[in-house]
C-alpha cells in the first residue's frame, strides 16, 4: 500500500464522525483496520455489504444489501 495514501486515510479516519463501509469483507489488512480505528475514535460505523463481516457486531448500523440498491435509494437514483 502506498505510504502517503495510507497516512491520509488514517488522518481522515480519525476525523470521521461517521465511517461508512461499502462492499467490503473487512478481512484484508491494512485497509480493514480503518473501520475499527474510526469506531475506537468515537465514529459511528455503518456497514453495507451483502454478506456478514467480522465487524458487524461492532457496527451501529448493518445493511446486508447490495450497494447499488442501497446507495441509489439514498440519493434518489434507480
Amino acid at each position: 500500500m502506498p505510504v502517503n495514501e495510507m497516512r491520509r486515510a488514517e488522518q481522515e479516519t480519525l476525523l470521521a464522525d461517521v465511517f461508512i463501509v461499502l462492499g467490503s469483507s473487512l478481512v484484508v489488512y491494512p485497509a480493514a483496520g480503518f473501520p475499527e480505528l474510526a469506531k475506537r475514535n468515537g465514529a459511528s460505523l455503518v456497514i453495507v455489504n451483502r454478506e456478514p463481516t467480522p465487524l458487524d457486531r461492532a457496527a451501529d448500523l448493518v445493511l446486508h444489501r447490495s450497494i447499488g440498491d442501497t446507495m441509489g435509494a439514498m440519493v434518489g437514483v434507480e
